[in-house]
């Protein structure tokens, strides 16, 4: 640093580090604070990002979570199947009970309608019972043509209405607006192929 010597007042050379005479040493120059402004800023980028990445996670577990209380809920209902016939018997508590399977047959007492006579039943029926809506659903077929069967129906359905359609017919009937019966006939196709192939569902609310 250059100047003069503060004990002897000798002259300094700018590099001297102690006065050259006296031998005294030379005071450093104070250190220069650095601008507040010059210090990098912190990034909050990184904080938000742990952030949403904790909360997808809380999310993700609570869906898994969910989705493992429903499976465990339906595998808790009571139901039965039988292996032989592919019937199968589910049992709600305290809603009711469906019974369904590719063997499975409708009690006809249930349909709501008379089963046309020598119709065979084709399997794969449904019946519901439960607490809001009972019902069955049962297809038959039966050598006799089309119009033999609508003719049937409508004469032994009360109340029956009919609405011709291309190929056939579909009567509704019912004892009262929520005990409803339809009956669908139309010409068999595929296996059933020269046949009537007649479709009876009925639906009651309680």
């Amino acid at each position: 640093m250059a100047g003069t010597c503060a004990q002897c007042g000798a002259a300094l050379a700018p590099t001297s580090e102690s006065c050259t005479s006296c031998g005294a040493p030379l005071a450093a120059a104070p250190a220069q604070p650095v601008p507040q402004s010059a210090q990098p800023a912190k990034s909050s980028g990184g904080v938000a990002k742990i952030i949403l990445v904790a909360a997808i996670a809380v999310v993700i577990g609570i869906l898994a979570a969910g989705k493992l209380g429903f499976a465990g809920w339906r595998a808790s209902q009571p139901g039965t199947a039988n292996a032989k016939t592919n019937d199968a018997l589910f049992s709600i508590p305290g809603i009711g009970s469906i019974a369904t399977g590719s063997d499975a047959t409708a009690d006809p007492s249930q349909l709501g309608a008379p089963v046309y006579p020598g119709a065979v039943q084709d399997k794969g029926a449904v019946s519901v019972g439960l607490s809001a809506v009972a019902g069955a659903e049962a297809h038959f077929t039966t050598s006799d043509p089309v119009s033999q069967v609508v003719s049937f129906y409508t004469s032994n359905v009360t109340g029956a209405i009919v609405a011709a359609t291309a190929n056939g017919a579909v009567i509704n009937a019912g004892p009262t607006a929520k005990d409803r019966v339809t009956v669908t006939i139309t010409p068999g196709s595929g296996s059933n192929a020269g046949k009537t192939e007649i479709v009876i569902v009925r639906t009651a609310k309680s």
